[in-house]
């Protein structure tokens, strides 16, 4: 069988941390006799005709394509057409992890806080600005300095900064909001307790395949990012721990989510809610097959659409429905 993943990445053009990633996927693909095939976004041609709305894919309409396994490797910045491109396929009949709505809750930083504080799922102190003009405020309510401030199109830890005094913060915000073409800031209460240490939950089709703590090994860094050094190792999660990971997944829609929690004096806070958490630390932290948990889940969509389908279509021939 062939099984299909939608990446964004270019051909020619590929980080090492989506390659590694894909070749986990492909190695656990083989091991159970399939292939995995790749789709790239920037080989896909929207169709919107008279009778049609379809996609296809280097000029031709997919086959045996009945699921895709998402892989949303870009940037909330490039959010709408690049979800607009899942939302195609969704719309064409095809069964897709993660849906477009969930990648975009996941990926919109303000969209994931909003669901999460609506189902009241526990998150850090948290703010959205635009400007520095009420910052003094901000920072009241939170509490105190240090803060932690995020961009919205940084990922594996990068695009964040820890913001020790009231002179540096607005320093910061002046320097990076330009103008209303650019996007806000999240400003966040630090939580001394967990600093430079995280935790990483991998959720598939509703069920934790694999937790992993990460620790930044630097004395100065408090980002403990793997791709940034950070170590890893396997973690035993709390029942509390667990219920707020699943719960947060739940809120978000995502059949695969990578969910970060910080163990704060006061339980545990969800850092964010990923939509295309990486394979390589979590294998290595936990000896876990996880990319054969996603291929597992993604054959059983695929099976599951393609009896459907074929279902669907021996009534129609019943029927003689053209």
């Amino acid at each position: 069988m062939n099984i299909y993943s939608l990446t964004f990445s270019s051909k020619k053009k590929m980080s090492n941390v989506t390659k590694k990633d894909f070749e986990l996927l492909e190695e656990a693909a083989e091991k159970r006799g399939h292939k995995l095939k790749l789709i790239f976004a920037n080989d896909c041609q929207l169709q919107f005709s008279k009778k049609t709305l379809g996609i296809k894919v280097d000029g031709k309409k997919p086959k045996d394509l009945y699921a895709l396994l998402i892989r949303a490797n870009f940037l909330g910045t490039d959010l709408d057409f690049h979800s607009s491109i899942i939302k195609q396929f969704e719309l064409t009949g095809i069964d897709v992890i993660n849906k477009h709505s969930a990648v975009i809750r996941a990926k919109n930083k303000v969209k994931t806080l909003q669901v999460l504080k609506q189902n009241k799922i526990p998150i850090p102190h948290t703010y959205v600005v635009r400007s520095a003009e009420h910052i003094d405020q901000v920072v009241k309510d939170i509490g105190k300095y240090p803060v932690i401030m995020k961009s919205f199109s940084g990922s594996h830890g990068l695009g964040v900064a820890i913001v020790e005094s009231k002179r540096g913060l607005k320093s910061m915000i002046e320097l990076i909001i330009e103008d209303e073409s650019t996007p806000p800031l999240t400003i966040q209460e630090y939580i001394e307790e967990s600093s430079g240490k995280d935790i990483r939950v991998f959720i598939v089709g509703g069920k934790i395949i694999a937790a992993m703590e990460r620790i930044a090994l630097a004395r100065d860094e408090f980002r403990s990012n793997f791709h940034l050094g950070g170590e890893v190792k396997r973690v035993q999660l709390t029942p509390k721990e667990k219920k707020v990971a699943l719960a947060a997944t739940k809120a978000c829609e995502l059949d695969m989510a990578g969910v970060d929690i910080l163990r704060s004096n006061k339980g545990p806070r969800i850092l964010e809610v990923n939509a295309n958490p990486g394979l390589e630390g979590i294998t290595k932290a936990t000896g876990i097959d996880v990319a054969g948990a996603i291929i597992d889940y993604t054959i059983e969509r695929t099976e599951k659409e393609r009896r459907k389908k074929l279902r669907k279509k021996k009534i129609k021939k019943a029927l003689h429905i053209s």
